[in-house]
Formats: C-alpha cells, structure tokens, sequence
C-alpha cells in the first residue's frame, strides 16, 4: 500500500482563543528524575529508572497515589538505565530496552517481587513502546545492541508476554528515536530524534500488519512525552520545545497546539486519569542536577478543550 505524506496545520498562534490548560502543582517525587518511563494501573503511576540529580542512573520504582497524593519508593532493586520503556499487564509491570542494560525486568506488583523475562537482543535506547492485547511494541531508539547512541534504529518487534519471547516486523520507514501510542488498532509514531527532531506520524495497521499512513508536522518534536485519553494523543514537553503541548486527533489526523502553565520540560513521562493529564519529571538541560521532581495535572475533558477552541487550518494532502 503506497504512503500518503499529509500536512497537518498547527496553529500558528496561542491568542485569546486558543485552547488552554491550567495545570496545578502535587507532591513531588522524592528526588529529580529525567529519562524515566511509567505506567498507570488503578489509580496508582508508577514510575521507574532515568537518571537522577546527583547523576546516578536511579534503579527504583516509585509510586504516586492519585487518590492521596503520595509518593512512595515500591522498590528499589531494579538494574539501572535510563532511556528505559515500560508497559504493564495483569498487574505486573514490564521494564526494558534503555542504555545500560538488555535486560527484560517483571514487577508483579502484588509480590513487590522482580523477575527477568526473555533478553531483547536488538535493545535500544530511547525507543518507544506500546501494549495491545499481550503483546509489547518495541520500535526505533539509539545505540543498538549497545553501539553508540549516534546510530538510530528502524527496528520494530514485539514482545509476546504468553509465550515469553521476542519477535521482528516490518522495519519503521525512518529509523530514529521515537514515541508512539495505540489508538482503535493502529500505532501511531510521533515525532521522534535522528539528528534533528523529526516532523513526521507513522501510522502501522495491528491488523493488516503494515506500515500505512505517514503525516508531515511543520514542527519537529523530541524528547516528548505522550499519553492517551480516547482518540487523542497528548504531546507534552520536549528537547527544543520545552513547553509544548499538544494534541494529535486519531479521527481528524490534525493536531491541535495548546497553551498551558506547564513547567518547561523535556525526556519526562505522562498519563492519563479520569479525564486528567499527568506530566511527571524529566530536566531541562543535559544535566543531570537539572532533572525535575514535578508532577503536575490538568484537566482534558472536552469541555475544556472545546472552550474557545480556535479551528485549526484545513490540511494540505500531497500523495508521495
């Protein structure tokens, strides 16, 4: 199936008109962390690994109760990286990839214990990773197999919790770091870092197993953290955008730029929760003493974002 390059249009301006957020401030983490991964399971976020203000690679999992907003260390014997993924299921959550180590690590979460799954043997950095009906998908990163971190990966796999093992697909169309979710059967990848931040979506069918759709953004995004909530995919923070947010509708193929009080970050994490936008972590700069101890929320139901929303700019469609 050919590709179709689509041009969605950002609004060009944050006016009196523009959608905006007002995020508030919770507890802190216990210390600043950049580079993490986190799951949600209930109404608990777990967050683990990244790198740390006194420059150690963390090797704990930390707990935030919604409900109490608290914070607490769930354990602390997990092997250090950074640049990690996480995904959970069936109350465990799975922690791999990163720069440090290959290794697959299983919290199950009511043991508090650790297990080690399958090595994934085409590991990366800074890859993206997305979960839909048991299986784990692993696409794109740096330093592959532990070559330098300046060698970008198209490789895309997946990772089969029932039977314990890893498995390749069909390469990404343009290797470089990246993020991606699931929405209605198809893995959106958004933005990404291969020496420049990257401005394209790549769109992968679960169901035809193939590469379909790809979108062109007039901005480069990386270092961005990503979250669901229905059809929408936030995209919050950033390496040269420190406060963007946005929105990619899955229906529309358009994304909506947002206005927001949010601190300034990039290499952070994000969730969603009734109807909530979580943002916890990641730094500011390349150092590590920049790294942030934040989390902050905003609420994203639709009146929210229907308030005053300006229309975005109608799109332009160039077949490739």
């Amino acid at each position: 199936m050919k590709l179709y390059a689509l041009l969605l249009s950002f609004l060009t301006s944050l006016s009196a008109h523009a959608q905006t957020l007002q995020f508030k401030n919770l507890a802190n983490m216990s210390a600043g962390r950049g580079a993490v991964a986190s799951v949600i399971v209930n109404d608990q976020i777990y967050v683990s690994n990244g790198y740390q203000e006194k420059a150690s690679d963390a090797k704990y999992v930390e707990k935030y109760s919604i409900p109490d907003n608290r914070w607490s260390i769930l354990n602390s014997t997990l092997l250090p990286k950074k640049f990690a993924n996480s995904e959970t299921y069936n109350n465990k959550i799975y922690i791999f990839n990163g720069w440090g180590n290959s290794h697959l690590e299983i919290v199950d979460l009511a043991t508090n214990t650790i297990t080690q799954g399958a090595v994934n043997h085409s590991y990366t950095g800074n890859s993206g990773s997305a979960i839909h009906n048991g299986r784990i998908y692993v696409f794109g990163g740096s330093g592959l197999n532990g070559a330098a971190t300046t060698v970008f990966s198209n490789k895309f796999q997946y990772y089969d919790i029932a039977s314990d093992t890893w498995n390749p697909l069909p390469n990404m169309p343009t290797a470089r770091e990246a993020k991606g979710k699931i929405v209605d059967d198809k893995l959106y990848v958004i933005g990404g870092f291969n020496g420049t931040p990257s401005r394209l979506i790549n769109v992968y069918d679960l169901n035809t197993n193939r590469w379909t759709n790809q979108y062109t953004m007039p901005v480069g995004i990386s270092g961005h953290a990503l979250a669901v909530s229905g059809t929408k995919i936030f995209i919050a923070g950033g390496f040269n955008h420190q406060s963007f947010l946005a929105y990619f509708d899955t229906t529309t193929n358009k994304v909506h730029q947002l206005s927001s009080n949010m601190i300034p970050r990039r290499h952070a994490t994000a969730e969603v929760y009734n109807n909530k936008l979580y943002i916890i972590g990641g730094s500011t700069t390349s150092l590590t003493s920049s790294a942030i101890k934040s989390i902050q929320v905003a609420d994203i139901n639709e009146s929210v974002l229907s308030a005053n929303a300006a229309k975005p700019v109608p799109e332009k469609k160039n077949r490739l």
